[in-house]
């Protein structure tokens, strides 16, 4: 009985039948590989963090944005009742 091999094209066939050189471009797309994993879950951790401090901006903003429009209703009720003393005022 003879045995056979059967031809495989894989990738790392072809590149271990290179030696040395084989295994270094292996090992070079092996650390390409992970290098690329960890930009990526990087980036989405920043963006995790861009869309919590965003939605914190929106917060603040829609807060001081009420604050700001008492303020403008109390002075303005302010300058109203100043306005009308002034006036009864002179008109006396």
């Amino acid at each position: 009985m003879i045995l056979q091999i059967a031809p495989t094209a894989g990738v790392f066939d072809v590149l271990v039948q290179y030696g040395v050189l084989g295994i270094a471009t292996l090992g070079l797309g092996w650390a390409c590989w992970k290098l690329l994993q960890r930009q990526l879950d990087a980036e989405a951790r920043l963006n995790e963090k861009i869309d919590e401090l965003d939605s914190r901006f929106n917060k603040y903003v829609d807060e001081d944005h009420s604050k700001l429009k008492e303020t403008v209703e109390t002075n303005t009720k302010a300058y109203l009742e100043l306005r009308d003393m002034i006036v009864i005022t002179h008109k006396k």
